[in-house]
């Protein structure tokens, strides 16, 4: 959480949040990698003044309520008003997506302050319990069960889509239908084209929309303050019935003049006069756009399987290898955060030395990239990889050894060794997996991986013993389980733990991860090609021309021009060093330079 700083009167600093009221005005974020699962309102009566506040506050609640929220409410000592709305179960919504609802919904209430909603970074809200900066605490509206349950219930997945249906707006730019993923959720050609059935709603259209569809511009008269414009009403009514599997000839055909929602019709002839057809017609274009694209994301990326790179048996040299390099690493960084991060950049070496590397004398040997190597740590952040490669390297009876320094457009390449000057018991292989690291954990966290992969993969349903093999404390062990069971990952039976029924692709897929993981795969590509091209660029001007280039990568180029034959005679006038020799330059070697021979010779 973010804790208010008295000195220089903004929140500068961050805190871990605890079961502790925090003593200083706090509060906590609302964006990860872009997304959120909560959608807040924050009224402000500093500016506007607590009637108003109440006013917008009531609409908004009123409006929420009519579209499936699930709200936890609670207000100031200054009179200032917050709703926090958790967005449904396995589903986020992106900061691009929410930016365009909030201006809408500032615009109609004017006490609404959105900033908390506009900052992916550092948007963060004060919560239930946290002090005012006036003094006293902020209080809760009902009760804490109610509270707990609306956290842990959630609202109905169509919340969103039901408040731009409810406001008469759309996401602008609207979201294109053409991908085989939205255009499956499409049916029909030309007029007739329409919402596929499986996605449609069945609920009934809402009161005040079917009163507008039916009587027009009249019920504006005072008007509801849901709609600013007859605009914003007619798209409300379009929406709504494209929502229902209405299609543009069904709509047209309603909204004749003696149809059952000619108010709509004349509404549209009375604005644009000749040209209304066509708008309704663009309007249904754009309403239908958008609602194959909610039903495209509503559907089956939740089944993508992102563990799809399997690097061989635990029992293999690489499972043997990684079980010594996380003992290592709990060992040398015991009750340190870093401790995880060591863990997932360790298991990434061991899946691409699995499925990219070679074995020499039983050694596993891997060159690879920090940025490759990031993907398969679980969408870790490549100055991260890099830290802890350079930083783990050099520490006495590390698990890898630096063989070879990166040259050119080669990456660094790395021994996967065991020895130790300490003896290192390894972890059981039945808790050793050589996979990629889930991206999941990116978000959920990974220092809750290890408690998560002994209750699913080990069988471990006791906690004590669930603690004592992730050597940890009870009271951190107690914080992971209680954070892997509020995302369903595993569930409480009695006193013991068991596998929840939501999975690791479920949480991946609610916050989109596969398209993070395209995005930068795409960036790591761009960042590549341009660091080919400054290399070439820097071979040209010192003349190397490529031809040159790949003879030297394949060895067929001759080393030796005119002096070749001498070289050849001279070399093989003396036979090759006497093996007394060559044990002593290795040890020279390995006194002087501290060298360590890491393949032995073939027998």
């Amino acid at each position: 959480m973010k804790v208010f700083d008295p000195e220089t009167k903004d929140y500068a600093k961050t805190r871990r949040i605890s079961d502790k009221v925090p003593t200083l005005m706090a509060a906590v974020y609302l964006y990860t990698q872009r997304r959120t699962t909560l959608l807040v309102f924050d009224f402000d009566s500093k500016s506007h003044g607590t009637e108003q506040v109440d006013a917008d506050f009531a609409l908004a609640l009123s409006w929420l309520t009519a579209c499936g929220a699930r709200m936890v409410c609670d207000r100031s000592t200054n009179g200032g008003r917050h709703i926090l709305v958790p967005l449904a179960i396995g589903t986020t919504a992106s900061f691009d997506e929410i930016q365009p609802l909030m201006r809408q919904l500032k615009a109609r209430l004017p006490s609404l302050d959105p900033k908390p909603m506009q900052n992916p970074k550092e948007g963060c809200i004060s919560v239930p319990g946290t002090p005012c900066a006036g003094g006293g605490y902020r209080r809760l509206d009902g009760s804490l069960v109610d509270a707990v349950n609306a956290l842990t219930e959630r609202s109905d997945p169509a919340l969103l889509p039901e408040l731009y249906a409810l406001l008469g707006t759309l996401p602008s730019p609207p979201p294109p239908a053409s991908s085989p993923a939205t255009a499956a959720h499409i049916t029909g050609i030309g007029d007739d084209e329409r919402l596929a059935a499986l996605a449609c709603w069945s609920k009934p259209m809402p009161a005040d929309v079917a009163e507008f569809a039916r009587v027009g511009d009249a019920l504006l008269d005072p008007g509801p303050t849901r709609w600013r414009s007859p605009s914003e009403a007619r798209m409300s009514v379009v929406l709504n019935a494209v929502l229902r599997g209405y299609s543009l000839a069904d709509i047209r055909d309603h909204s004749a003049a003696t149809g059952p929602w000619n108010g709509l019709g004349a509404s549209y002839r009375h604005k644009h006069g000749p040209l209304a057809e066509a708008q309704l017609a663009r309007d249904v274009r754009r309403a239908l756009d958008y609602t194959a694209t909610l039903a495209a994301k509503a559907n089956p990326p939740a089944h993508r399987k992102y563990n799809s790179q399997p690097g061989g048996p635990a029992t293999g040299p690489h499972g043997r290898w990684l079980a010594h390099a996380l003992a290592w690493a709990d060992r040398e960084f015991a009750g340190s955060p870093l401790r995880w991060t060591v863990r997932d950049v360790y298991q990434a070496l061991a899946i691409k030395a699995a499925v990219a590397g070679e074995l020499r004398a039983g050694t596993p040997i891997v060159g690879v990239g920090g940025r490759g190597l990031s993907l398969s740590a679980g969408l870790m952040p490549a100055t991260t990889t890099f830290d802890v490669l350079r930083r783990t390297r050099d520490m006495p009876g590390a698990p890898i050894l630096l063989v070879r320094h990166r040259i050119g457009r080669d990456a660094d390449y790395y021994a996967l060794t065991t020895e130790c000057p300490e003896a290192i018991t390894p972890v059981p292989l039945e808790r050793v997996s050589v996979a990629d690291v889930h991206p999941a954990w990116s978000i959920l966290g990974r220092h809750y991986r290890l408690v998560y992969e002994l209750i699913t993969n080990t069988g471990m349903r006791r906690p004590a013993e669930i603690y004592a093999a992730a050597r940890i404390s009870p009271r951190v062990g107690q914080v992971a389980i209680a954070a892997l069971a509020r995302c369903g990952l595993i569930t409480r039976v009695g006193h013991t733990v068991e596998p929840g029924a939501t999975t690791l692709d479920d949480i991946a897929a609610a916050h989109q991860l596969g398209e993070v993981m395209a995005d930068r795969i795409d960036r790591y590509r761009r960042e590549r090609a341009a660091w080919h091209a400054w290399l070439a660029l820097q071979d040209q001007l010192k003349g190397i021309a490529p031809a040159d280039q790949e003879r030297a990568a394949t060895g067929s180029a001759e080393p030796f021009t005119e002096d070749r034959h001498d070289y050849l005679r001279a070399v093989l006038a003396h036979g090759p060093p006497d093996i007394d020799e060559e044990q002593t330059a290795i040890e020279l070697l390995g006194e002087l330079m501290g060298a360590r021979i890491l393949v032995g010779a073939s027998s």
